[in-house]
């Protein structure tokens, strides 16, 4: 422990461990901010996380990788903090556990004003800007703060209010030129600003920003931290996680926490981070990044410099300067922040009708892809469907019906199942967040999936069978194109499952490769269904080619009284004895269909679940 001779009075509050480094105790008066005098504190913090090695024929192995060691510190509303250290020093890990947006358990205290905060408190208090900008790119900047405003704002604000707070936040952050861009098209500064708009627009007390500057040249990233401290000054907490800004940048925060491998090495105002380090007989050369200085040092390999990091992290961690930061604010008292707890959130169905809204219009913006899929699944339908022109009935023709429609029956179902099971795998990261942090329902957003996939389904296949149908010459009738669009809306389901429960396309492969080749043997194309074992035989219902077929199968066949026989001794005489040569039965149409609605209720409750399975995991920040 080292004292500095005292020359001068400044009073850092909840900062006593920089008293050490400067012995300035001069005392500020506090200010009146909007949401009261707050001060978020975190008091020996140590996270770790685990590691699951799966080993086939042994236990899993599990190991446990501690990311922060004893860390404690305080931001107070007013001024701008950054979080520093080089990679791997733990700055995200910290953001995430002070801002209860990690999934994962931690050792220690987190308050406000002296208070314990809840998870559940802390998600409505504050935002968090994430470092990855993720979201549906489709819409534009104005369509994309009212969907958000809508959702997170208190449900009893009025639309002239909300339009007012979404026009002071475009003009707080100077976002009126590219309001009419697709998110797609914005700049890396620009999607910065989106993002950050998005959580102020219920005005948090407390704002979280993780690697707000990465990715940015100089002029944006200072354009952003400027922003930032304007927030700041407004009296919110401002947390940000910084990697190596330019000098410029790093001296507009108010306060830094540097970090060495896991460890706090200092948390106090800016400019005195300089006679800490000069303590220890560093000098940032003139005309030097500051930052990049700081980081050189902590990255270092030497090991003088190594012993010297350790000693800075052992003074800003002992018991007794970690205590002496949080015996000033024990006695604080909540203060205006609790009117961010009676926000009132949207309705359940408000929140189907603005995610329904915004599926549509990803829907009809993404008409190209749209486009190729339905160009793709036509051109598939005229190469399966010409070996089958101009059919007849008779008994030789038998065989090329059933073969027709066991090679659309199969044929579809691949195409069906494969073209949705990446369903969720794009969308989930972004819905994953929203969700997490409390937006809207999962179940709204799965919801309004199914609708989407309904209506596209119902649309494509019209038009498929109608050309598939012309082809071959069967007649476009409502029973036969609803039954087969009843099919693919199964298949759709299946591959719509696929995805929700697996984030793995290997998984999904594996998984389907198992079922298919099970199911595509019971559909009665290669063998009799009737001559099959007591134990498969009912595994046939689980089968949804076996469906498809045998329903198709009984529309086609049920009505024909009487085939032309050329061969006496091979004679199938009507339809019905076509369907029992196969190991169909006549009667079985309803209960087939019933089945089959079965089938689609059960397994968008199985990809629900698998949803809510994956929103457990920590989302991507």
């Amino acid at each position: 422990m080292f004292v500095m001779e005292k020359t001068k009075s400044l009073n850092l509050r909840y900062n006593e461990m920089c008293n050490d480094w400067d012995g300035l105790h001069e005392c500020i008066d506090p200010k009146k901010y909007k949401h009261g005098q707050l001060v978020l504190s975190w008091k020996r913090l140590n996270v770790s996380v685990e590691k699951i090695t799966q080993k086939f024929f042994q236990k899993s192995k599990i190991t446990r990788q501690q990311i922060l060691y004893n860390v404690s510190g305080n931001a107070q509303c007013g001024n701008l903090l950054g979080i520093m250290g080089p990679s791997g020093s733990g700055k995200t890990t910290l953001m995430a556990t002070i801002s209860h947006r990690t999934k994962g358990n931690f050792e220690g205290e987190l308050l406000l004003n002296g208070r314990p905060v809840s998870e559940e408190v802390m998600i409505k208090i504050s935002g968090f800007v994430p470092q990855h900008d993720i979201t549906f790119e489709q819409l534009t900047t104005l369509e994309h703060l009212y969907l958000m405003a809508n959702l997170k704002m208190d449900r009893r604000t009025t639309k002239t209010a909300l339009k007012a707070r979404v026009d002071y936040t475009v003009i707080t952050l100077g976002m009126r030129e590219f309001l009419d861009t697709a998110l797609s098209m914005l700049s890396g500064g620009e999607r910065k600003k989106v993002a950050l708009a998005v959580q102020l627009l219920n005005d948090p007390p407390i704002l979280f920003c993780d690697e707000v500057t990465t990715g940015l040249d100089s002029y944006s990233a200072t354009h952003i931290v400027n922003t930032l401290k304007r927030i700041a000054r407004t009296g919110k907490i401002v947390i940000c996680t910084i990697h190596q800004p330019a000098s410029g940048v790093f001296d507009k925060f108010d306060e830094i926490v540097l970090l060495s491998n896991g460890r706090l090495a200092y948390q106090g105002p800016v400019p005195m981070i300089n006679q800490l380090f000069q303590k220890f007989s560093y000098k940032c050369p003139d005309l030097y990044n500051k930052a990049d200085f700081l980081i050189s040092i902590m990255n270092s390999d030497n090991e003088q410099t190594k012993r010297n990091v350790d000693e800075m992290c052992k003074l800003s961690s002992t018991d007794k300067q970690t205590d002496l930061n949080y015996d000033l604010f024990n006695d604080q008292i909540l203060l205006d922040y609790t009117q961010h707890l009676q926000i009132q959130k949207s309705l359940w169905i408000t929140q189907l009708i603005l995610i329904l809204n915004r599926s549509i219009i990803c829907l009809l913006r993404n008409y190209k892809v749209k486009l190729l899929e339905l160009g793709t699944i036509m051109f598939l339908g005229v190469i399966l469907s010409t070996p089958y022109l101009d059919l007849k009935f008779d008994t030789k023709a038998v065989q090329n019906w059933q073969g027709f429609w066991f090679s659309l029956i199969t044929n579809s179902i691949f195409q069906y199942c494969y073209t949705s099971i990446i369903t969720y795998q794009a969308e989930f990261p972004v819905v994953h967040r929203e969700v997490s942090n409390n937006i809207y329902a999962l179940s709204v957003y799965y919801i309004s999936q199914i609708v989407i996939t309904f209506i596209w389904t119902v649309l494509e296949t019209m038009v498929y069978t109608y050309l598939v149908f012309w082809v071959v010459g069967v007649n476009w009738e409502l029973l036969i194109v609803t039954t087969f669009v009843i099919n693919m809306l199964i298949c759709r389901s299946y591959g719509s499952v696929l995805s929700a429960f697996f984030d793995k396309f290997e998984n999904i492969v594996i998984f389907s490769l198992v079922y298919d080749y099970l199911a595509i043997s019971l559909c009665g194309a290669y063998i009799s269904l009737g001559t099959l074992p007591f134990i498969l035989y009912y595994l046939k219902y689980f089968s949804i080619f076996f469906l498809g077929c045998e329903t198709l199968s009984i529309l086609q066949w049920r009505d024909i009284t009487f085939i032309p026989c050329l061969d006496v001794e091979n004679c199938l005489r009507n339809g019905k004895e076509v369907l029992l040569s196969y190991g169909y039965d006549i009667d079985r149409f309803n209960t087939d269909i019933v089945i089959l609605g079965s089938f689609y209720v059960v397994l968008y409750m199985i990809g629900y679940y698998g949803l809510l399975r994956r929103t457990k995991k920590q989302p991507a920040y």
